[in-house]
């Protein structure tokens, strides 16, 4: 608990009632600690039934409801705590992170600045400052914030974690990254958060064997950690050292601190003796994974009894008409088993992730493939059609947003209106295959003389957009579905990375096992996107297009 005010500002005679008070909010403070929140906001509403206007365990039952997500219990503490002191630091702070959390982002800037007003130096306000700011993508000001907060408090462990966070997930700067993560591991060597993401700071400047030294150590001193379990799985991964990566990629269900792994009353199929089973296989991640990991199926199905496979209702067309054997059942991740009823032969479960722990343990258990997904064939005549309409050039589909800042987006995507040079490589008809609202960076783009075709609707809709890009000549994007849409479906993809990109595309060389269709033009220097653009451009301009 962060309240540094009486624990009982209504004590009035200082008698038995205060005491007790006391007592309880720090039997709550201890509980808090120790992530009991439940508990923790009883205790607190005991000190509330002797003092009820104690503005320390109205701020404490507030952070305990968010933790729960009580979200508006949470607002009423803390507009009582202010009520009785609108001064009061604490319950400022534990506003501005309420207001955040639910997504207020301006209001919690302003509230947590009204406390700063009071106090310039409040390591507590500061640091909640910074996650607020980041959030609004104003990443200067968060970085200020965060240095401020250490000015304030020089171990202050929230701010070093997360500077390094910034420097090593926005600026690309892993080296920086690296000094905050080793200075926060050396203040606090059993803070997970500083661990883990010192293995990543590496990992990002390529020291793959110090990466992984620092992983095992930190293993062999806790063999349950699943952070560091679930990094040594990526390294490994990334060196495309498939029979080490998976067991440990297994570890993703566990973390965040709880088992999200989706049970369907069947015991987990092992692997083995695949043709006595009945494989159910369902669906997890993003719409990306579940194309990839897709490319296992047929070795399953050669395997298997049979196998139903659940999967997102936006891929079910797709998928049950690239695998004509296997039955597809698509629909929302919402705890429903009614649907299980039809398929009573059913004996054992696997996530679609989990199936290249049994089916890709090495290099060679990937197949040459050109290409497991169908797209409707009258769709992708129709868009032909229309391009054939439109003269003989090449076509050319092009994306260059991915990912979500959860996911590195501003890493691994571009501005449009750096990417002119590949407009200038060629004539071709460049097709947009980015999705969201993008009307105003297509229009400044076309002002400056790159024009791409734009169908939005098309975009939609993932069955429209599997034919129109078996349509195409060539898909160039950077890291994003359109890839696994296209590497799927069989189609060139030259396919833009980032200097550390995600581990599936390995950590070298410019093809990946997931799809041959594929060819990788990687950053030299993290950040810079100009060799790729400019290697894309020249391939473009020598590329021979049917």
């Amino acid at each position: 608990m962060r309240d540094h005010e009486s624990a009982a500002q209504g004590e009035g005679d200082g008698g038995a009632a205060t005491a007790q008070a006391r007592a309880f909010c720090a039997s709550a403070a201890a509980l808090q600690a120790q992530r009991q929140f439940r508990h923790a906001r009883d205790a607190y509403q005991q000190a509330l039934d002797l003092i009820p206007d104690c503005v320390a365990a109205l701020v404490g039952q507030g952070e305990c409801n968010i933790e729960l997500g009580a979200y508006e219990d949470a607002r009423d503490c803390f507009e009582l705590a202010l009520a009785h002191n609108p001064l009061s630091v604490p319950a400022l702070s534990g506003n501005g992170r309420l207001l955040r959390t639910a997504g207020d982002l301006a209001g919690a800037v302003e509230c947590l600045r009204q406390g700063l007003r009071q106090q310039p130096d409040n390591a507590d306000l500061l640091f909640e400052l910074g996650l607020a700011l980041n959030r609004t993508e104003d990443t200067v000001a968060a970085i200020d914030a965060y240095e401020r907060t250490l000015a304030a408090d020089p171990r202050h462990h929230g701010a070093l974690v997360n500077l390094g966070l910034v420097h090593l997930t926005q600026l690309a700067d892993a080296q920086r990254a690296q000094h905050y993560f080793e200075t926060a591991a050396q203040a606090y060597p059993q803070s997970v958060a500083a661990q883990a993401n010192l293995g990543l700071a590496l990992q990002e400047q390529g020291q793959w064997d110090a990466a992984l030294a620092h992983y095992e150590a930190l293993i062999a001193q806790d063999p349950q950690a699943i952070e560091y379990r679930w990094n040594r799985g990526l390294a490994h991964l990334y060196r495309n050292d498939f029979a080490r990566g998976w067991p440990d990629y297994e570890w993703r269900h566990r973390r965040g601190g709880r088992d999200v792994r989706r049970d369907f009353g069947l015991p987990v199929w092992d692997g083995a003796d695949a043709a006595r089973h009945h494989v159910l296989v369902y669906s997890e991640q993003g719409v990306g994974d579940e194309v990839m990991f897709a490319g296992c199926l047929p070795d399953l199905l050669a395997r298997a009894g049979g196998v139903v496979l659940e999967c997102d209702s936006r891929l079910a067309a797709l998928i049950a008409r690239s695998f004509p054997q296997l039955v597809v059942h698509g629909g929302p991740r919402d705890g429903s088993r009614d649907w299980l009823r039809r398929y009573p032969a059913l004996d054992c479960q696997i996530a679609i992730g989990s199936l290249p722990l049994h089916l890709r343990r090495s290099s060679a258990d990937f197949p040459r493939h050109r290409g497991y997904l169908v797209a409707d064939p009258a769709r992708v005549e129709a868009w032909r059609q229309r391009f054939r309409e439109s003269g003989v050039l090449p076509t050319i589909g092009f994306a260059w947003r991915g990912g979500t800042r959860k996911t590195r987006a501003g890493l691994r995507s571009l501005e449009l209106g750096a990417c002119l040079p590949l407009a200038q490589a060629r004539a071709a008809h460049f097709i947009c295959l980015q999705r969201g609202d993008c009307a105003e960076e297509l229009a400044a783009a076309r002002r400056a003389g790159f024009d791409l075709q734009w169908w939005p609707e098309a975009l939609d809709d993932i069955e429209e957009t599997a034919a129109l890009i078996a349509a195409l000549d060539l898909v160039v994007s950077v890291d994003n579905t359109v890839v696994h849409l296209a590497g799927a479906i069989g189609r060139p993809c030259w396919t833009m990375l980032a200097h550390m990109p995600d581990w599936r595309y390995g950590s070298a060389g410019d093809a990946m096992p997931w799809y041959p269709s594929l060819r990788l033009f990687r950053q030299a220097r993290a950040g810079d996107w100009r060799n790729v653009l400019d290697a894309v451009a020249a391939a473009i301009a020598t590329q021979a297009f049917k």
